[in-house]
């Protein structure tokens, strides 16, 4: 039986066994696209991803996944999320420096936070634990990866791709 690497790094994620920075992620293979499940604390059940936008700002990688629409013009302006959507779920992915596909992130250092759109950053909720590894990065093109992350007795867990936005500011 072939072995799916998405549905193994999914678990090794969860289970907390591939948090170490020198643990190697598999190669999960080109993922179609950002499928996140679990739970966002009091935003309730993980909503379906609409957009998924990677930036670069002050060293930091940062990847955005959001369940209502989110443009590169907005991302531009600083303190973007009081404009996105209200009610919309934004899950914020941070990684210091530049992403490397033969790392997994543990989370902290690395964040995997969540706010609410319509909201000022000040209310975002930052993950306990985690992991965060790439699959696939091309600096001014996309992204693709897994994480997961608890947040108390909530946590998420799933895979993303996104693509990269010039001139990105954090939210």
């Amino acid at each position: 039986m072939p072995i799916n690497y998405r549905i193994l790094t999914s678990l090794c994620l969860t289970a907390g066994a591939c948090s170490s920075s020198n643990t190697s992620p598999p190669d999960v293979g080109p993922i179609a696209a950002t499928a996140i499940t679990g739970t966002l604390g009091d935003l309730g059940p993980v909503q379906a991803t609409v957009s998924s936008l990677m930036i670069s700002n002050s060293g930091e990688t940062l990847i955005y996944l959001s369940s209502a629409t989110l443009t590169c013009e907005q991302l531009a302006v600083s303190r973007w999320l009081g404009s996105a959507t209200a009610d919309s779920q934004v899950i914020e992915l941070i990684v210091a420096g530049t992403p490397s596909t033969s790392t997994s992130y543990p989370v902290p250092p690395g964040e995997v936070n969540f706010a609410q759109g319509g909201k000022s950053s000040a209310t975002e909720t930052s993950a306990d634990s985690g992991s965060i590894a790439f699959s696939r990065f091309d600096a001014n093109a996309s992204i693709e990866g897994t994480v997961s992350a608890k947040y108390g007795s909530n946590h998420i867990t799933g895979v993303f791709k996104a693509t990269f936005c010039p001139n990105g500011q954090g939210y």
